[in-house]
C-alpha cells in the first residue's frame, strides 16, 4: 500500500530521515488526493527527490507546533487550503458556517482567518531567516492590492503582510520545484527573481525586470475607487502567458513584482502529475473523526483538465488555473480508473470525469504565439481559435465503462450548456443523458436578465432555453427520469430587484429546484469584485450598480426565502444599528455559541491529540 507523506514527526523517524527538505503548512486537513493543493505539491516534491513533511491545521496559537519537525533544509510553503479562509468561515451575509468541510469531522475553528498570514508569522518567528513560499488560492487572489469583501476595504498584498519571500500563484508544479532545486544549489532566495508565476518584492529600481508594465501604487489605489478600477483593468487584461509582461505595482518605498504567468502544463507533465502514488484517503489520524467530509464529493472523481477559457466575471479559475484548457492523455484517465477500481471501498461508480468545466476535456487554442486581447472564449460569442469537440470528452467517459468493476462513469461537475449547443459533436448531451448522468445534471446560466448576464459575461438567457429544451428532448430519448439543476445568482453588480423579480417568476414557471442559488460573493482580484468595491466596469469605465445591505438579501429572499436569517454582519452601518437595537440576531448568536461551545472545544481538542499522536 501507498504510503502517506509524513504528518507527524514520528512517520519522519520511520523513514529513517534525519531531517526534512520542505515543509509544508496547511489549513486543510491533509487528505492524499490530487483534488488537494498540499497532498498535490507534496508529492511532486517527494517525486523530484525531495523529503517532505506535511503539518495540517497547526494550532496557530503559538510557534511550539511548527517546530515539530525541525528546521527544513529549503523553504517552508504555506497554503491557507483549497478555499480562501474567510471564505471557508464565513457565507456572503456574514453567518459563521457551521461545518468546514475541509476539516476532519466538518470541525470548524481549527484553522484562523486569514490563515496564510498567520501560520506565515508563525513560521517567521519559528524558523528566523527561513525562505518562505506562499501558495494556494488565498495567497494566488492576494497577489496585489485587492478589494476584501469581509473588511470591506482595499487590503494590501498578502505578501507585504506575510513578509514571505515569494509568492507562486496559479497551480505552480513547475515554480515550485525549479525554486526548490536552485535553492538546493545553494542560490539565496533573494537571488530568486526571475521565475514566471511568481511575485516577490524589492526596494530597488535597479531590480525591476526589464518591459514592465507599472501599476498605481498601493497607496493610490486604496485611496480613489477609480484609480483601483483602473489599476485593475491593467492588470486582468495582462494574464495571457503569450503576451502578459512583469506588472510592478509600488507600496511605500518597496516595489511588487508579478512576473508573467508560467508556461501551461503539456499533456505528459499532467500525465505524470496525476500518476504519482496518492493514497485517496484522508491520514489515519481523522478516522475518529469520521474523516475529512470533502474528500467524500472527489473520492473517486477523475481531474481530466485544468483551466477554463469562460472568463465568467465572478470566477477566480482565470486567474488561478488561466484560460488555456490543458487536458491529460486518455492512456492516462483510463490507468486511473483503473487504480480507483481496484479501492478496497470502490462501489462501481466513478463520481466524475471532468475539470472547471467538464465539456471542456481536449478543448484548445489555435492561436500559438501573438497577444490575445480577450478576456473569455466564450463571450461574447465563441472565440474562432477556440477548438473543442465533445467527442473527447465522450470518449474518456466511455472508457471507463470498459474497466472490471466499474458499473457507472458520471459528470458530476458542471457542463457549458453554450457550448453543447455549438459542439460539432452532435451526439454530446444525447449520449450523456443515456450513460453519464446520474439523475441530475448542473449547469450555470447564472441569470435570465441581459444586463445582468452581460457583467457576468455569460450568455443570455435564450441560449439556455434552447439548452433545457434539448436536455428534456435527450432525456425522454435515453428512457430516463433526469433532472437540470440550473445555479442562479442573486446581487451580482448590475442586478436589481426587478431583476430578481423577474427570475423569480421565470423559475416558478417551470420549477427548478432553488436551492441551487447562489448569494453573489466578491471574491479578491476578480471583475465582479472591482465593479461591487467601484461602482465602475474596469473594461468599459460604465457606472455598475451593486446591491449591498438589506437589499442584497433581499434579492436572494425573493428566490430563498428562508433567506431571511442572517447575522448582519455585512449591513450598512445605520442599518447595523437596527439590528442591534432589535437584538434578536444576536440573541440567536449568542445561544447558539453556548448550545456549541462545549461540543467545539471537546471536537478541536480530540482532533489536536490525535494528530500528535499520529
Amino acid at each position: 500500500m501507498d504510503k502517506f507523506l509524513p504528518a507527524t514527526p514520528e512517520e519522519v523517524r520511520e523513514r529513517n530521515w534525519d531531517a526534512i527538505d520542505v515543509l509544508l503548512v496547511s489549513g486543510d486537513a491533509y487528505v492524499d488526493h490530487p483534488a488537494f493543493g498540499a497532498a498535490l505539491i507534496g508529492r511532486v516534491l517527494e517525486a523530484a527527490g525531495y523529503r517532505v513533511a506535511i503539518l495540517a491545521q497547526p494550532d496557530w496559537h503559538s510557534k511550539e507546533p511548527f517546530l515539530a519537525f525541525g528546521r527544513p533544509r529549503l523553504f517552508v510553503g504555506i497554503t491557507a487550503g483549497c478555499l480562501d479562509s474567510m471564505m471557508a468561515h464565513y457565507t456572503a451575509s456574514g453567518n459563521r458556517r457551521k461545518v468546514d468541510a475541509y476539516s476532519p469531522g466538518g470541525a470548524i475553528d481549527l484553522r484562523p482567518n486569514r490563515a496564510t498570514i498567520v501560520y506565515a508569522n508563525r513560521v517567521r518567528e519559528a524558523f528566523p531567516g527561513i525562505p518562505v513560499l506562499l501558495g494556494g488560492i488565498e495567497a494566488s487572489l492576494r497577489r496585489l492590492a485587492h478589494y476584501d469583501y469581509w473588511s470591506d476595504q482595499v487590503r494590501r498584498s498578502i505578501l507585504l503582510d506575510t513578509r514571505a519571500d515569494w509568492i507562486a500563484y496559479g497551480m505552480a508544479e513547475q515554480t515550485v520545484l525549479e525554486i526548490a532545486r536552485r535553492l538546493s544549489a545553494g542560490e539565496p532566495a533573494a537571488a530568486i527573481r526571475n521565475l514566471a508565476g511568481t511575485v516577490w518584492i524589492t526596494s530597488s529600481l535597479s531590480d525591476l525586470p526589464e518591459g514592465h508594465l507599472m501599476l498605481p501604487s498601493e497607496e493610490e489605489t486604496i485611496a480613489d475607487k477609480k484609480v483601483f478600477a483602473e489599476s485593475f483593468g491593467l492588470w486582468y487584461l495582462n494574464q495571457d502567458f503569450r503576451s502578459s509582461r512583469p506588472i510592478v505595482q509600488p507600496s511605500a518605498k518597496r516595489f511588487l513584482v508579478q512576473m508573467p504567468p508560467a508556461l501551461p502544463l503539456t499533456t505528459a507533465e499532467l500525465d505524470r502529475i496525476y500518476s504519482l502514488p496518492f493514497t485517496r484517503a484522508s491520514h489515519p489520524a481523522y478516522k475518529r473523526m469520521s474523516g475529512v467530509p470533502a474528500l467524500a464529493s472527489v473520492e473517486t472523481s477523475i481531474t481530466s483538465h485544468r483551466g477554463c477559457g469562460g472568463g465568467c466575471a465572478f470566477c477566480t479559475l482565470a486567474s488561478h488555473q488561466g484560460r488555456i484548457v490543458q487536458s491529460r492523455s486518455l492512456d492516462s484517465i483510463l490507468e486511473e480508473m483503473k487504480r480507483i477500481s481496484k479501492m478496497d471501498n470502490f462501489r462501481g461508480t466513478i463520481s466524475d470525469v471532468g475539470g472547471p468545466t467538464a465539456n471542456m476535456y481536449g478543448a484548445s487554442c489555435r492561436r500559438f504565439s501573438g497577444a490575445c486581447n480577450r478576456n473569455s472564449c466564450l463571450y461574447p460569442k465563441i472565440c474562432s481559435f477556440f477548438k473543442f469537440d465533445g467527442g473527447k470528452h465522450l470518449e474518456a467517459l466511455a472508457s471507463g465503462l470498459k474497466v472490471r468493476a466499474v458499473k457507472h462513469v458520471f459528470v458530476s461537475t458542471g457542463i457549458r450548456h453554450d457550448l453543447v449547443l455549438s459542439d460539432p459533436c452532435q451526439e454530446y448531451l444525447p449520449e450523456l443523458c443515456r450513460h453519464h448522468v446520474s439523475g441530475h445534471l448542473k449547469v450555470a446560466p447564472e441569470h435570465i436578465s441581459r444586463p445582468v448576464l452581460e457583467k457576468m459575461h455569460k450568455p443570455d438567457n435564450e441560449t439556455f432555453q434552447i439548452f433545457r429544451d434539448s436536455f428534456k428532448k435527450s432525456a425522454r430519448q435515453a428512457g430516463k427520469e433526469l433532472y437540470l439543476v440550473p445555479y442562479f445568482m442573486s446581487s451580482h453588480p448590475g442586478c436589481q430587484v426587478e431583476h430578481m423579480r423577474t427570475l423569480r417568476e421565470y423559475v416558478r414557471g417551470f420549477g427548478h429546484f432553488l436551492e441551487q442559488v447562489q448569494d453573489f460573493t466578491p471574491l479578491p482580484m476578480t471583475l465582479s469584485g472591482c465593479m461591487y468595491w467601484t461602482g465602475i466596469d474596469p473594461l468599459t469605465g460604465a457606472e455598475v450598480y451593486s446591491a449591498k445591505g438589506k437589499e442584497k438579501t433581499l434579492q436572494r429572499m425573493l428566490l430563498q426565502p428562508n433567506a431571511a436569517r442572517f447575522s448582519g454582519k455585512f449591513l450598512n452601518r445605520g442599518e447595523k444599528k437596527q439590528e442591534e437595537k432589535r437584538g434578536t440576531t444576536k440573541k440567536f448568536a449568542r445561544l447558539e455559541k453556548l448550545k456549541t461551545k462545549h461540543k467545539i472545544k471537546r471536537r478541536v481538542t480530540v482532533v489536536a491529540e490525535l494528530a500528535r499522536r499520529g
